[in-house]
């Protein structure tokens, strides 16, 4: 399907619920070219056909459950054959996947946790060309620089986001180079590039050329491999997230896809420290989102374990926890939407406090042969050496190896990523804020590690 230009398109949305209607429009917000429809009820999409309504999109509220979704998907893709069918859901009921895609959804995703997806995937669905300063962030993807080469032409356009203006403005346009003083300034500010994400292709296209270019024997850009691992750890989640029943050998396959993820961003690799510094890099600086997150601990939990001297296996161990550690966010009350912590009422604040516990719960629930040291890692990582944290206030000599390993991974990842406007800390300083904390006597990661860390980093 070419992206739609110069012309709105209509999208259906059926939903009982104005909060679902509320979520959709933050999701769209800016994607001017799409002409939202409420319908609250089947009989009242059944009722409404016309000509002048003709969605090529429809997003369904998924949220009571199979039989009412099926109803809704079935009647949509009766009445609007041509339409594409993304069912959006959340905890508050179980839905068969299967059974849904099976009649007619093209996508099921869940409202909050796939949230940086949604976009991805209605874009890909329904595209549409947007042009000027307003375009939203969420219809950009960021670019890994190195995948950029100056003097080269570019088939995509080129942004840069202004977050205190809430403006993105294109820099350069499909056709043009990037000249190297551009990718200079972008390196030293640590400035993010983006391109559009109707232009994913083409920038992939783009930077298999520039890998050749380069000698490189297997063409796939940073970039690339980074989407496709997002999109491997997405997959994996529907599988958490499907109410279908289950069995031993899908257990057995979410292992698999979390070892080929590890493997693919070679994360076991036996490295020296200075190389393991470059890695670690790599992955600090993004805006946090929740896949993200699964991506930047799986990789800090394996890098530092590697400092630590563990084993290969021990190392693939902490890669996958990392990987799993924050299933449990998706049982979270669907009305906590894109809210910060800060913000959470005390319910929601007492149902965040119990998600590493959850995460556990579903990872067992769905049959995933983890040894014990894993559910640890995973149950533990939010836990401190001072008993304050949770899901159950452990003290120091309570938690695992693998849980102060993790607790060390994710504050290491809360400080060197971007969030809420906030810049992010530079690695070295984040690791000697740490272990300041550590030797304060007060501190509440365990200090040996963080020492030993501590001292690879200035190595």
């Amino acid at each position: 399907m070419k992206p739609n230009s110069g012309s709105t398109v209509d999208v259906l949305i059926g939903s009982p619920r104005d909060s679902f209607w509320e979520t959709v429009k933050v999701v769209l917000k800016g994607y001017y070219p799409y002409q939202l429809k409420h319908f609250r009820s089947v009989d009242e999409a059944l009722e409404t056909t016309s000509d002048t309504f003709t969605p090529v999109l429809a997003l369904i509220d998924g949220q009571d459950g199979t039989a009412k979704t099926n109803e809704w998907v079935q009647s949509t893709k009766m009445n609007y054959p041509d339409s594409h069918v993304i069912v959006l859901h959340s905890s508050a009921a179980p839905l068969d996947f299967n059974v849904v895609k099976k009649n007619g959804a093209d996508e099921i995703m869940h409202i909050n946790f796939d949230r940086e997806f949604i976009s991805d995937v209605i874009l890909q669905l329904a595209p549409i060309e947007m042009e000027g300063d307003n375009i939203p962030i969420t219809s950009l993807m960021p670019v890994d620089l190195r995948d950029m080469e100056a003097q080269v032409t570019i088939n995509f356009d080129v942004y840069v986001h202004l977050p205190a203006n809430h403006r993105s403005v294109c820099m350069r346009k499909a056709g043009d180079v990037v000249d190297e003083k551009h990718l200079d300034k972008f390196k030293a500010l640590k400035q993010q590039m983006y391109i559009k994400k109707t232009q994913m292709k083409a920038f992939f296209e783009y930077a298999r050329t520039v890998m050749s270019l380069r000698n490189i024997p297997l063409p796939v850009s940073m970039t690339e491999k980074f989407h496709r691992s997002k999109k491997a750890i997405y997959e994996i989640m529907a599988q958490f997230l499907n109410g279908a029943a289950t069995d031993y050998s899908e257990g057995k396959m979410i292992l698999e896809r979390c070892r080929n993820i590890i493997a693919d961003f070679e994360l076991t690799k036996d490295m020296d420290a200075p190389a393991i510094f470059d890695e670690i890099f790599r992955f600090t600086g993004n805006t946090r989102t929740l896949y993200h997150d699964c991506i930047c601990l799986s990789a800090y939990a394996a890098y530092f374990a590697q400092l630590l001297g563990w084993s290969a296996e021990k190392r693939e161990s902490a890669a996958i926890a990392g990987l799993l550690h924050n299933i449990g966010l998706s049982q979270m009350p669907p009305t906590v939407g894109d809210k910060s912590v800060k913000d959470f009422s005390a319910e929601e604040l007492q149902a965040y406090h119990f998600y590493p516990e959850r995460s556990v719960n579903m990872v067992k629930a769905k049959k995933v042969p983890l040894p014990q040291e894993i559910a640890d890692a995973i149950g533990q990582h939010r836990e401190n050496n001072l008993g304050t944290g949770f899901p159950k206030k452990l003290k120091a000599e309570d938690i695992s190896e693998f849980g102060k390993l993790m607790a060390l991974a994710y504050r290491f990842h809360e400080m060197t990523a971007l969030q809420d406007g906030r810049q992010a800390t530079a690695p070295v300083q984040a690791m000697t804020l740490l272990k300041e904390n550590a030797l304060s006597g007060n501190g509440e990661l365990d200090l040996l590690m963080t020492t030993q860390v501590f001292k690879k980093f200035k190595a």
